[in-house]
């Protein structure tokens, strides 16, 4: 993985104006930090993102991608850290590259064809085509990737939008939701060389580095890759496994036994029993991953875990009916202001319905490439 170019490369419009720099560089700031909404909110501010020291990029593989793919994705991390920008922007660049290159800085594009029937002259590690800017500037991670920086302003509430329509935006490609398969691997990448902790493909250690900056130590990620399929959802059920509640505090995300899970937030491992294994975040809320069979987890009681790091796998841990992961949240103790507004039913106190969690996040759990296999 991580070899090829991805088959999503951007058709970018020949007329589209590249930005000017200069004088309006200082209007683009004040976009850039303005309107955060909820999805920034929710990130505890929206922190700055972290600069990434190019001479420390691990060997890898990270997410599939080796050395040379890494040290494109710190350039494109170190272009939204320079404009300001916080940990999500950083993941969102690097989602956007690896869709659109495998992070490679490439010579060559896919041959798509324009609107306006001429072929694209695709380029770098954005396939940026020459109305972007000088083939120097669309080869060089850093400059290729300030420059997709640069036309976010003109994305409205791109901050709160899901990370494949933010990229889909900018880029002009053909499917909007090309790029949600990259969302969880460079969640891996951006927590990796920003300082956090996230095990290689090769091994189950860890690269040893401080927790993640920006986003609540990092972006909410996603704990499946994507796609899977929905098979319950938050609230009261009419039909119950035995030994199961009749309040389904969670959503069930269906998946083959041995499917990797991911933390979707930093923090600490408090639980690790048979049936459940919970994070609590340095936020107050607590995430667990149910189902899981003890022989699959990869990480401890008072173990830290960052965003987008392996912790267990799809189980069928009883009471189930079948592999899958029930996934919930308790916001008991949170010290996020915007997590604590969420509601949550008498009937289950503190838990909250995932997909409004994510929701805060300008994220969807279950998008369009999620079925729903279950009665509303």
């Amino acid at each position: 993985m991580g070899e090829k170019k991805g088959s999503g490369a951007a058709i970018v419009l020949l007329l589209v104006p590249v930005l000017v720099i200069g004088g309006l560089f200082g209007i683009f700031l004040l976009l850039m930090g303005a309107g955060g909404g909820k999805g920034t909110a929710a990130c505890g501010g929206g922190g700055t993102a972290s600069t990434v020291d190019v001479s420390k990029v691990p060997q890898g593989p990270i997410a599939g991608y080796n050395y040379d793919q890494l040290v494109v994705a710190a350039g494109v991390m170190n272009a939204a850290q320079k404009l300001g920008l916080d940990a999500r922007a950083q993941q969102i660049g690097v989602m956007t590259a690896m869709g659109e290159s495998s992070l490679q800085s490439l010579t060559y594009g896919d041959n798509a064809i324009n609107p306006d029937g001429s072929i694209a002259d695709s380029i770098g590690p954005f396939q940026q085509q020459s109305s972007w800017g000088t083939t120097e500037e669309r080869l060089d991670p850093f400059t290729s990737a300030t420059k997709f920086y640069e036309r976010l302003p003109g994305v409205k509430n791109w901050q709160s939008m899901e990370p494949t329509l933010v990229a889909h935006a900018v880029q002009v490609n053909a499917d909007p939701y090309f790029y949600t398969k990259y969302w969880a691997g460079a969640g891996q990448i951006t927590a990796a060389l920003s300082g956090g902790t996230t095990p290689s493909d090769a091994t189950t250690d860890a690269v040893p580095a401080s927790a993640a900056a920006g986003c609540a130590d990092g972006p909410i990620g996603f704990p499946l890759t994507k796609p899977y399929d929905m098979s319950d959802n938050f609230g009261p059920r009419p039909g119950r496994v035995e030994g199961a509640s009749t309040y389904h505090p969670a959503d069930d995300l269906v998946g083959a036994c041995g499917t990797p899970v991911y933390a979707i937030a930093p923090g600490t491992v408090t639980v690790s029993n048979r049936l459940t294994l919970s994070v609590k975040s340095p936020e107050g809320y607590t995430v667990s991953y149910l189902h899981s069979h003890v022989t699959d987890r990869t990480v401890a009681e008072g173990d830290p875990v960052t965003t987008g790091q392996q912790i267990t796998a799809i189980g069928n841990e009883a009471p189930s009916t079948g592999c899958h992961l029930d996934i919930r949240v308790n916001t008991l103790g949170t010290t996020n202001a915007d997590v604590a507004t969420l509601a949550n039913d008498p009937l289950a106190p503190n838990w909250v319905d995932p997909e409004k969690f994510y929701a805060l996040f300008g994220q969807t759990l279950c998008d369009d490439t999620c079925a729903r296999n279950y009665d509303e």
